[in-house]
């Protein structure tokens, strides 16, 4: 007769599933704070091909800075955009590091937290989005070709500056 895992032992596993899912959630809401606040990923700007964490990031930077503050200006004035204010996502973390401490460990309640947590990202990703849309359709032929050679020029400059990295060289300023 096979033993399946004690409960202790599943009760850890879920445990550390729930600790590595409220940390992903975590570091993806300060990440898309950053984003939201400053408008790229973080000081460095460097243009870098983004991972999935900081896809939007070189869509945004690339921007004339008008067009940056008009996509920005319409996110806030979406109502939307702001679907959860600060102390409510303060809230939810709390509630999640309530559930992480609880034993035994409630995987729905962590579950609804990080569904919560989720449909805010998805409302934020959504309006800007849309935002964007509207400002590289309301661009001329030329404008968005200006646009796709200051992106293009973003990734590439990432690119060198890796290269440079790997190599040991110092960085270009």
């Amino acid at each position: 007769m096979t033993k399946g895992p004690s409960p202790r032992r599943g009760r850890l596993l879920q445990l550390a599933l729930g600790v590595s899912l409220a940390v992903n959630v975590m570091i993806l809401g300060a990440l898309g704070g950053a984003m939201w606040r400053h408008g790229g990923a973080g000081p460095r700007g460097d243009g870098d091909l983004p991972g999935l964490r900081s896809y939007a990031s070189p869509y945004v930077q690339a921007l004339p800075p008008e067009a940056r503050r008009s996509l920005h200006e319409t996110m806030r004035a979406s109502g939307k955009a702001h679907h959860l204010d600060r102390a409510k996502r303060r809230g939810l973390y709390e509630r999640m590091l309530t559930t992480l401490r609880a034993d035994p460990f409630d995987t729905e309640a962590a579950a609804a937290v990080l569904a919560a947590q989720g449909e805010a990202a998805a409302t934020v990703q959504e309006v800007a989005h849309s935002a964007w849309l509207a400002q590289i359709s309301a661009m001329d032929a030329a404008s968005r070709v200006a646009y796709a050679d200051k992106l293009q020029e973003r990734f590439e400059t990432g690119r060198q500056r890796k290269k440079d990295k790997r190599e040991g060289s110092p960085e270009r300023k």
